[in-house]
């Protein structure tokens, strides 16, 4: 892994867990109804421009990690749950204060997002020097917070426990290969989404990206920022781009590593998803040639690292592969673990978790049969007995977000046609990717029913350039996007890093050169500038 965060649920969001279905006329009746016992505050009881007031972070994080008080400080800021109806239900979102540490030179606050969607913002902030400069952490308050429905603002969870969501998913697969597993994910789906139908609450409707952008304008008034100043990776580019164009007069720096391209997003929720499996494939092909080409740094392939991935893959198709160490991979698994390492520009990991495999596949001398396949599935830990039951583990806030907001327009029996023709063109992360996106055809509050949702324009005039940062080998946020979100804003300079993995700060010397003059001196690289990685691939 990298040194900072590459937002873990980035990639389980690419090839992620959740599944789900229709909603009946009651469920719907739920997403109106506040949930039982559920005393939510009401905006019109708050002064409009409501200060935020610091506090211990264990006076309002439940349950409280360890953070060092002389760090960091954490506040509360109600917002509206629909903010067409500012004097309804409010919804509250907490805020993480990473404070300069050189108080007599600051600048101002930088907010911070690490992306998902879904993720919390506020270890990222507690964790800045991940990815902020000591110069930028001397002059601004780093402040993350948890977007609605996230984690400790209000999280939305479709499960009561951990036990009721194994048992809703059993069967489900992250890339059904079989009539068996197609039929069982599919299932599961539908039960995922009626649960979420009846848990999910009021909500649900309103967890747009312009939602949480809206709520950023009032943090930003909170904390008395005449402008927001904004650092947004992965999704958090999509939080950026959005913000700027619903407040263009009150943006200041801007800062998007690792983007999306809003356009594609919010217009066509397929074409952007199979690019983005494309573009994962790609970077794949990129590492499968150099470590060709480079076979004494990496260990895997024998001259020939292609057709040893490819022998892998087919294997896999057939059933789970047992390693030595007695773990057990399949073939969504095996995309999920490749799409990980590739990520976080782990190479070399990555040739090694290759060369297993390949040991395993080269030591089978016949296919297994479907007996030890089906022993082989009842290997992996199951839920187990139901005892006492545990707290739910699992983040419904990607999928209220996304299936919100990006149209597909497929009904759930289309999508196992779909993930064959995206396998053929990318059959490593095609079949993954098609069905990550299955719970869209059943939410409860499909895009373009809730509340809120902005598609655009995407270039009203801003005060300050924007910084659109992107990897040229990034395998989740494609560089063409980067090059989407660049030409896209009013006034925004693309700097390129001839890298693997998703995001660059904290991670690129060049890149965090630049943003560091940027953030501190107001300083925009010139056009065409591309950062060179710190060392060889390979090493």
């Amino acid at each position: 892994m990298p040194s900072r965060p590459l937002a873990p649920a980035t990639v389980r969001h690419f090839v992620r867990h959740a599944v789900r279905t229709t909603v009946t006329g009651a469920a719907v009746l739920a997403l109106l109804t506040p949930p039982p016992g559920a005393a939510a505050a009401r905006a019109d009881r708050l002064p409009h421009r409501q200060g935020v007031h610091w506090q211990p972070c264990d006076r309002i994080l439940h349950p409280a990690p360890p953070l060092d008080p002389d760090i960091a400080d954490c506040a509360v800021r109600q917002v509206p749950r629909d903010h067409t109806r500012p004097g309804g239900e409010t919804v509250g979102v907490v805020m993480l204060r990473h404070r300069a540490t050189d108080p007599a030179r600051r600048l101002g606050s930088l907010f911070v997002n690490p992306g998902g969607p879904g993720q919390s913002g506020l270890h990222f902030a507690y964790r800045a020097q991940k990815y902020l400069t000591p110069e930028v952490l001397a002059r601004y308050d780093v402040i993350g917070f948890d977007p609605r429905g996230v984690g400790q603002s209000a999280a939305v969870k479709c499960f009561a426990s951990q036990e009721e969501a194994d048992t809703a998913l059993e069967g489900k697969r992250e890339a059904p290969l079989t009539r068996a597993e197609t039929a069982a994910t599919l299932r599961a789906g539908r039960t995922y989404t009626a649960a979420c139908a009846r848990a999910g609450g009021p909500l649900l409707a309103h967890m747009s990206t312009a939602d949480v952008a809206r709520d950023l304008e009032l943090l930003r008034r909170g904390v008395g920022a005449d402008r927001l100043n904004f650092a947004g990776f992965s999704y958090g580019s999509m939080i950026g781009a959005t913000y700027a164009n619903l407040f263009p007069g009150r943006t200041g720096a801007l800062i998007l590593d690792g983007n999306v391209d809003p356009l594609l997003r919010m217009t066509n929720g397929l074409e952007y998803d199979r690019r983005r499996a494309a573009g994962a494939e790609e970077v794949l092909t990129a590492f499968l040639r150099r470590c060709a080409r480079n076979q004494e740094k990496c260990a895997f392939g024998a001259g020939d690292p292609v057709a040893a991935f490819d022998a892998i893959r087919r294997r896999l198709r057939q059933g789970p592969l047992a390693l030595p160490d007695g773990r057990t991979v399949d073939f969504g698994g095996f995309g999920e673990q490749v799409l990980g390492r590739l990520s976080a520009g782990d190479l070399p990991g990555l040739a090694g978790l290759l060369d297993a495999l390949h040991g395993a596949v080269l030591k089978a001398s016949a296919p297994r049969s479907k007996a030890a396949d089906r022993q082989a599935s009842a290997a992996v830990p199951g839920p187990g007995p139901l005892q006492e039951r545990s707290a739910y583990r699992g983040n419904d806030s990607a999928d209220a977000v996304n299936c919100g907001e990006k149209p597909y327009g497929l009904r759930a029996g289309a999508w196992p046609a779909l993930a064959e023709r995206w396998e053929r063109t990318s059959p490593t992360f095609g079949r993954a990717q098609a069905f990550d996106a299955l719970p869209c055809a059943t939410w409860p509050v499909p895009a373009g029913h809730g509340t809120g949702a902005y598609a655009g324009p995407w270039d009203r005039p801003v005060a300050r350039t924007a910084l659109v940062v992107g990897n040229r080998l990034d395998p989740v946020t494609p560089y063409s996007f980067a090059v989407a979100m660049a030409a896209l804003l009013s006034d925004a300079r693309l700097v390129g890093a001839d890298m693997y993995g998703h995001t660059a700060m904290g991670l690129n010397k060049c890149v965090d050169r630049l943003a560091t003059r940027y953030l501190t001196e107001g300083a925009v690289p010139a056009p065409g500038t591309v950062c060179p990685a710190d060392a060889p691939p390979l090493g």
